[in-house]
């Protein structure tokens, strides 16, 4: 069974933390050389199958959220070949639409900018889900204190240093 998505779906809700930019990205990878791989809160990919394409929606930690894939008797009635490049582009415009209609705006690529040029599929996909309205980058993470929420009943001060860390120093 299908599943049916409305039109004209506004997001309206004011609490989104993705969209205000409080949900914080993991953390924990500095030294790892491609900590943007990990470092994400919703990553979008394309798998590709000896078949089919398929692209999905993961976040950091529920899995696969979101995704379009041309098994889907819908989308596949309506291409040519399951595996070309028009293929990855469609799939891109349907996970763009379903990942908007949801209320999800920002995502990071799941692949990295050299794979994304090599590959004409993984081009694609990627320009169309751009072309949709999809942002390719998450935004930058508010740091939640007195300044952004007067709710708030601390302020950070600032740590003077001790004594003996001036002797440390020494």
């Amino acid at each position: 069974m299908a599943a049916r998505f409305a039109r004209g779906f506004v997001n309206r809700n004011p609490r989104n933390n993705e969209l205000m930019g409080r949900q914080a990205p993991n953390t924990g990878y500095q030294f790892e050389k491609d900590r943007a791989a990990r470092s994400y809160i919703y990553k979008v990919e394309l798998v590709e199958g000896k078949s089919h394409r398929e692209g999905r929606l993961v976040h950091y930690q529920d899995g696969v959220v979101i995704s379009a894939s041309t098994k889907e008797p819908s989308i596949a009635s309506q291409l040519y070949s399951k595996t070309d490049t028009s293929a990855a582009l469609n799939i891109g415009r349907v996970l763009a639409l379903r990942c908007l209609q949801s209320g999800i705006h920002f995502a990071m690529p799941g692949a990295t900018k050299e794979a994304i040029e090599k590959s004409q599929h993984q081009t694609h996909f990627f320009k169309a889900l751009e072309e949709e309205g999809l942002t390719l980058k998450e935004p930058a993470h508010v740091e939640h204190s007195y300044e952004t929420d007067k709710t708030f009943t601390w302020k950070r001060y600032p740590q003077k240093p001790t004594r003996q860390d001036k002797l440390d120093e020494l």
